[in-house]
């Protein structure tokens, strides 16, 4: 559903020369934008349908909006090179904003079931379902494209932020959906809106926790994804004269990738050759990993 083909390419040759900041902040900004675009929308439907599904959507995209403008200035400021007192620079700010993330995103899902069930104690009847209906319809065309966009982004840049910021807007869809299934049946269930405001509110929560398992794993240095260590070692293998691999840690911090090894090489190799194997090793490995910090030392292998 996020991942067409056709539509990949069509990305592709539009933003084949951005580099993963600038396609982040894209991202972001695109999400900023939209979230405008869906309060002012979604709050003209709230006064004309009085849905507490349409409510819960526009305090969802109230913080979405909220959340897209933070991700964004913290990706400026992750893209700040190292400094005197921040020697590895500062790519964990993505780490911490969101667990930020997280915590709107639980008061969001929170607030959502207080609101169904207020209206499960006082139902109130929708009006001018058609209208919100139409909105939204027009809001899931909107919110797709975003998410779409957003996911293609976080494949290619593998950004906690941006993984986070679509997880928002994935909600947003998904309550979508079952708001124009609330208009359409709470005419016959009169329930049918508290029930489908219950079902975003977990799914919210659910994200939420997705959030947390992201940037959980960025701040405490968790290895890089299995798939993508056995590269890191097919990589250095393939150096000439690395005999073995001694050592190897992996990590991320935001969208760059942390690469530390230790392989083991020719102890009658000179120091220059044992040099240029490291130098080797290091750029074939900036070569298939973008954003990577790697490190290569070589030790003589004396067994």
């Amino acid at each position: 559903m996020f991942e067409v083909k056709l539509f990949d390419r069509l990305l592709d040759a539009r933003f084949r020369e951005c580099a993963h900041t600038e396609l982040a902040g894209k991202s972001v900004i695109l999400g900023v934008i939209t979230s405008i675009f869906l309060i002012a929308l979604k709050f003209g439907a709230w006064q004309m349908t009085d849905s507490i599904s349409m409510r819960a959507s526009m305090n969802d995209s109230i913080l979405d909006a909220l959340t897209s403008f933070i991700a964004y200035h913290a990706l400026l400021f992750s893209s700040v090179s190292f400094d005197r007192n921040h020697n590895y620079g500062h790519e964990k700010v993505e780490g911490l904003i969101a667990l930020f993330q997280c915590l709107l995103v639980i008061y969001s899902g929170v607030m959502i079931f207080v609101e169904a069930y207020e209206v499960f104690i006082e139902p109130k009847s929708i009006t001018n379902e058609n209208i919100g209906i139409a909105v939204m319809v027009i809001s899931c065309f909107a919110v797709y494209q975003l998410v779409y966009f957003q996911k293609y982004t976080a494949r290619k840049t593998d950004s906690v932020l941006v993984k986070g910021d679509s997880l928002h807007y994935l909600s947003d869809f998904l309550m979508n959906i079952c708001i124009i299934v609330s208009m359409l049946i709470s005419r016959f269930f009169a329930y049918m809106d508290v029930i489908c405001g219950a079902i975003v509110g977990g799914y919210v929560l659910y994200s939420a926790f997705q959030i947390l398992r992201s940037a959980i794993i960025d701040l405490m240095d968790e290895a890089l994804p299995a798939n993508m260590r056995e590269k890191i070692l097919h990589v250095i293998k393939s150096v000439d004269g690395v005999k073995r691999i001694q050592m190897l840690k992996t990590r991320s911090a935001g969208m760059k990738k942390y690469v530390e090894a230790v392989v083991m090489v020719d102890p009658h190799i000179s120091f220059i050759q044992a040099t240029k194997i490291s130098q080797t090793a290091e750029t074939e490995l900036q070569k298939v990993v973008e954003k990577i910090d790697a490190i290569v030392k070589v030790m003589p292998d004396e067994d």
